[in-house]
């Protein structure tokens, strides 16, 4: 891969928070940025927001803002992305389209409060859409026991059951979406605005309704989290977490499917939504496939050595990156579980075979 912002790059391996950058502008004066915003508590440390300002040929639109993953709902996001737009000479009031590729708090979180403030339309997938209706219905009810019998049938150790549904609450507690979207997006949809010619991907897999924005006039593609320089997203993390039910649906080939997808545009310059803009998109997605299809591998091993195996029994075996001790006892073990899971699915579904 290579880096395409040198402040962005050393901003994700090495510490703090680069400053907004311009990455195109036409002779009409549409500029498109990209901005980063502090994600709070978080082992990364910003999102990256695209902002575009549509110029003169816009017509009665000049200047109005389209914003892409606002980010986390927090004081110093708004102070970070109002920084940003006083420095191209917009302020929030000037937003009229909010974008969210995905439902999570550090894409959608102040999407409603810019919505509020500026009266922008807010986009997202439709199946986005469906998963944050599902957590809002549950509003007031005990996430703990909802993910109750997935905690159990995962076979996790009494002493773990506590920490994981407050894990799994978590993920949940920081939406802040209080209406639906205005414009439920698809596949192949064209957005409805000024000064881009931005169409929808649908990549699921990171959620099930995650997209992707390809701009074929700047030969530039907003990732989200699909696809990041810095780390492999993980899988099947939608709002809903698809506690109780497991449905027919395949995260893993999903996401593998997804990940093809993006061929076409290999060519194409990357906006992902973490890290730093860079150049390579093929040989990062053949690296993210990869790296999918060795878990999936590690779980076949797990299973022809014992068909009978709980998802925690499979879960120690793996090589995770931090070690599973030390995995086991942090934050992240809910997601380590429910990514394990949808890989047993996969594996005994014949996902190795067929992908």
């Amino acid at each position: 891969m290579q880096a395409l912002s040198e402040a962005q790059f050393r901003a994700a391996t090495t510490g703090g928070m680069p400053a907004p950058e311009l990455v195109d502008r036409r002779a009409d004066g549409t500029e498109l940025w990209s901005v980063a915003v502090p994600m709070p508590d978080s082992l990364l440390a910003y999102t990256l927001t695209a902002v575009l300002v549509a110029g003169a040929g816009a017509g009665a639109y000049a200047g109005a803002v389209t914003v892409v993953d606002p980010g986390w709902e927090t004081p110093e996001t708004h102070e970070h992305l109002a920084a940003a737009l006083e420095l191209i000479g917009r302020e929030p009031s000037d937003i009229a389209h909010i974008v969210v590729t995905h439902a999570h708090a550090d894409h959608l979180g102040a999407a409603d409060a810019l919505r509020r403030l500026s009266g922008a339309e807010l986009l997202m997938h439709e199946r986005e859409q469906t998963a944050v209706d599902q957590v809002r219905g549950a509003a007031g009810v005990d996430v703990g026991v909802a993910a109750g019998p997935v905690i159990a049938a995962w076979g996790a150790p009494d002493e773990a059951t506590d920490r994981l549904a407050a894990q799994l609450a978590r993920t949940q507690a920081h939406l802040t979406l209080d209406a639906p979207a205005d414009l439920l997006l698809h596949d192949g949809d064209r957005l409805p605005i000024a000064g881009a010619d931005w169409r929808v991907l649908h990549t699921p897999g990171h959620t099930a309704g995650h997209i992707c924005l390809v701009d074929g006039e700047r030969r530039v593609i907003l990732t989200g989290d699909h696809l990041l320089p810095t780390l492999f997203p993980g899988i099947g993390l939608g709002l809903d977490l698809r506690l109780g039910d497991a449905g027919e649906d395949d995260p893993i080939a999903d996401y593998l499917h997804a990940l093809e997808s993006l061929a076409p545009y290999d060519g194409f310059d990357v906006l992902p939504g973490h890290g730093y803009r860079f150049r390579g998109l093929a040989a990062r997605r053949r690296a993210t496939a990869e790296h999918v299809l060795k878990r999936a591998r590690e779980v076949a091993a797990a299973l022809a050595a014992d068909p009978d195996a709980s998802i925690w029994q499979v879960a120690r075996q793996l090589g995770w990156s931090a070690g599973w001790e030390r995995l086991s006892s942090g934050p992240m073990l809910a997601s380590a579980l429910l990514q394990t899971g949808l890989h047993v699915r996969f594996v005994r579904g014949g996902g190795l075979e067929r992908d």
